[in-house]
């Protein structure tokens, strides 16, 4: 039996973020380039709930997860935008490839702690590394480059210890939304 109660939770969350998220649709802002196949996913699976009484278990489960994603990820950004950018969101714009460091950064762990045998010192680089980047956006500075190349090694090195195959979120749901012809 689903427990629907998600289904009205992602309505209302809809509903409260609709200008953020409109604003981000129709501007195609890098800020949504990231998830954007999550919330085609994500709306197709509403939609068909509502007009489909064969909606199975695995879509139900897809439209969680891709929901729960989008809701954390909205969070970090609305989070931003009140603390250092004055609810700004063309200011926060400018710092698009930063913001989406820092996302992914909080994907790498989030997948991390999906791995059984992680290793807490390499937990802590990826929080230490966090508050790095939250430090310099909340002070509206640019990341320097070298910050970038640093997750990507500190990244590759630790999946390859752990022996894990990193698929991004967004490549699932980009799968996802051509397996539902979507695109």
């Amino acid at each position: 039996m689903r427990d629907e109660r998600v289904y009205h939770e992602y309505a209302n969350w809809k509903i409260e973020n609709y200008d953020l998220l409109k604003y981000l649709v129709e501007s195609n802002s890098d800020l949504i380039i990231r998830f954007k196949h999550v919330i085609d996913v994500i709306d197709h699976l509403y939609n068909k709930l509502i007009d489909d009484a064969n909606y199975s278990e695995d879509e139900d489960q897809i439209f969680e997860t891709g929901f729960y994603y989008m809701f954390d990820q909205i969070e970090e950004i609305t989070g931003l935008l009140k603390k250092s950018y004055q609810n700004n969101i063309k200011n926060l714009e400018q710092r698009a490839k930063d913001v989406n460091l820092l996302l992914s950064t909080i994907d790498f762990q989030n997948e991390l702690l999906g791995v059984e045998n992680f290793e807490q010192v390499d937990m802590d680089k990826l929080i230490d590394f966090e508050h790095d980047v939250v430090k310099k956006l909340e002070n509206k500075e640019e990341v320097p480059m070298f910050m970038f190349e640093k997750l990507d090694k500190m990244t590759f090195e630790m999946f390859q210890k752990l022996n894990v195959e990193y698929y991004a979120i967004n490549d699932i749901f980009l799968d996802i939304a051509d397996e539902l012809g979507i695109l």
